[in-house]
């Protein structure tokens, strides 16, 4: 069942991070260190596409990735941060969206 409440800036980059490590199998990872060196290309859409998956699982709202995120030249503090805005907007819009529904639905 997807979360009604979606996640703070920390929760949302710290769970980007679990990924990271998981995939580079590294135990640290500095949030401010370059996204670039997180493996190569392939690895970062991996991340990626993993990330995108766990979000709309876990929130049941799809968190569109923009193909440029793969190689954008940031620290992985930034990419979150990135993220995270298109998430919350798009979250912001389903939940605007359901109540519009539910208005509609009652006036029926």
């Amino acid at each position: 069942m997807p979360a009604s409440k979606r996640p703070g800036f920390e929760q949302f980059r710290d769970a980007l991070i679990a990924l990271i490590k998981e995939h580079v199998k590294q135990e640290e990872i500095d949030p401010f260190s370059p996204w670039l060196q997180v493996g190569d290309e392939s690895t970062r859409e991996s991340i990626l596409r993993a990330f995108k998956n766990q979000m709309e699982s876990a929130y049941g709202v799809e968190l569109v990735v923009e193909p440029h995120l793969v190689s954008l030249d940031r620290s992985i503090e930034s990419i979150a941060i990135q993220l995270h805005h298109v998430f919350n907007t798009i979250f912001l819009m389903e939940q605007i969206n359901a109540r519009i529904r539910a208005r509609l639905k009652k006036s029926r």
